[in-house]
């Protein structure tokens, strides 16, 4: 990109006018840095590092001297708006695509290998940076998404037909004429499945997915002992999600099933209070029980006495 329409682009003041005329790229982390690229940065040593490592343009907040006067130094007045305003041009000249979507259907798009968003630009810069021509995003929350597109898109309500199943943690379901038998996947996402289904088929997207990829929740089958086992030889189950608004969708829509309880660490407002993981191997009243848990945490406490190798200690 020509360094003066970098600066106008991102409303900054040129301090320093360097000899080049365009940068080759752009980093917000020195690792990522190749010579001939802009870096933005408002920390000082990193500023200095870059310039090392062969920056052609320095953008900053602040003024710092820089000795060499080959480098352009552009000022601005907010580095996080200056690096939407870059990214919504780049992003924009790809075609990238925007998902709003629910915090609930996120879940899923990991599934499918679309890139979900963290909500923060410094954390988000890379990915959009380095994005493909008509590459999909996705994020919960359509404020930020129009900060870096003109414009997002929604899934649509589809038509779908559930089938007969034989567990409420695997699905079988017809949409926009195809048929998945037997999905590894609880029947409560069989909507949102078949929405993103329909817009990769709109978007003439090739469909792959992979539900291992899902961190948001994870089944744990338990035997009579309350150690984890394969499924068929279980008596029960806890599904542990990692997050509040996964907790609240699947309290939502699995809350008919029979057998189905909660259980909160120290709160009132659940079926189960408990103070520590080794508490729940106390309950009996359940099949199936939601808890908002980390999910290495509940492995350690779970997992099979029998399948742990002895220490040396």
């Amino acid at each position: 990109m020509n360094i003066s329409n970098l600066s106008e682009l991102i409303h900054a003041n040129i301090l320093n006018e360097g000899s080049i005329l365009s940068v080759a790229g752009f980093a917000l982390n020195l690792n990522e840095l190749k010579s001939e690229f802009a870096f933005f940065s408002n920390d000082e040593k990193e500023i200095l590092q870059a310039i090392e490592k062969g920056a052609f343009a320095i953008i900053s907040e602040y003024e710092f001297f820089i000795k060499d006067k080959e480098i352009y130094y552009l000022k601005v007045e907010n580095l996080e708006i200056s690096l939407m305003k870059l990214l919504r041009f780049l992003c924009e000249e790809k075609e990238c695509k925007f998902l709003s979507l629910k915090s609930y259907e996120l879940s899923l798009c990991k599934a499918f290998s679309l890139n979900v968003l963290k909500g923060n630009i410094f954390i988000d810069f890379d990915v959009l940076i380095k994005a493909k021509k008509g590459e999909i995003f996705c994020f919960n929350d359509e404020n930020y998404l129009l900060k870096i597109c003109a414009n997002t898109e929604i899934l649509k309500e589809v038509n779908f037909t559930l089938l007969s199943r034989s567990s409420f943690f695997f699905t079988t379901l017809v949409c926009d004429n195809l048929y998945f038998k037997n999905l590894n996947l609880p029947f409560v996402y069989a909507q949102i499945f078949a929405k993103i289904i329909t817009y990769l088929k709109e978007k003439n997207i090739k469909i792959n997915f992979d539900f291992n990829k899902i961190d948001d929740f994870k089944i744990y089958f338990i035997d009579e002992k309350f150690e984890i086992c394969e499924f068929g030889t279980s008596v029960k189950a806890f599904i542990v999600v990692s997050n509040q608004n996964t907790f609240d969708y699947w309290n939502e829509n699995f809350k008919h099933a029979k057998g189905f309880k909660t259980a909160v660490k120290n709160s009132l407002f659940c079926d189960f209070s408990y103070s520590k993981l080794s508490d729940l191997k106390n309950l009996k009243d359940f099949k199936y029980c939601l808890i908002l848990e980390n999910h290495e945490d509940f492995e350690q406490e779970f997992e099979s006495k029998s399948n742990q190798l002895p220490s040396l200690f």
